[in-house]
């Protein structure tokens, strides 16, 4: 009964390894990430026929995935507020079945911050968001890294 348990387990480990290498390879959303007047701005391109999903969703406990921004603790910059976002599409969902929330072709979204005193910041962290389209959903995750000189 174990060797069946350890053959379900290799099996899905490699099914996830191989979804997770082919949509690396395929990722429907490229963002380019920049900073603007105290701000991160993380702007989303969105192929077509994909969506992205927004931070806020109706129904957060049902349906897809939000996007999820995250920043790493640091002692050079404080987070204000919350992630604001762009005006995302809002209907229901018959495959969800809820209200959702999402982007097509393009999106942006806002993190104001207080830069400490130190000359020279990096901001580090990751987004992770959900597309899909009418075939499939796929799940992703995004590193980011912001260099700041204030000389």
């Amino acid at each position: 009964m174990q060797q069946k348990n350890r053959y379900k387990t290799l099996f899905a480990l490699f099914l996830n390894l191989y979804c997770f290498s082919f949509f690396s390879q395929n990722n429907p959303v490229n963002w380019n990430i920049k900073l603007s007047d105290s701000s991160i701005l993380f702007e989303a391109k969105i192929e077509k026929e994909w969506h992205l999903y927004a931070v806020y969703l109706p129904s957060p406990n049902d349906g897809p995935l939000p996007t999820i921004f995250e920043f790493n603790k640091s002692n050079n910059y404080s987070l204000k507020d919350s992630v604001t976002q762009s005006t995302p599409i809002t209907h229901f969902d018959k495959d969800f079945g809820v209200e959702v929330s999402y982007y097509e072709n393009e999106a942006s979204f806002k993190q104001k911050i207080k830069i400490g005193n130190d000359s020279t910041i990096k901001i580090e962290g990751n987004i992770s968001y959900m597309c899909c389209n009418e075939q499939t959903c796929i799940p992703l995750y995004k590193d980011f890294s912001i260099a700041i000189n204030q000389d």
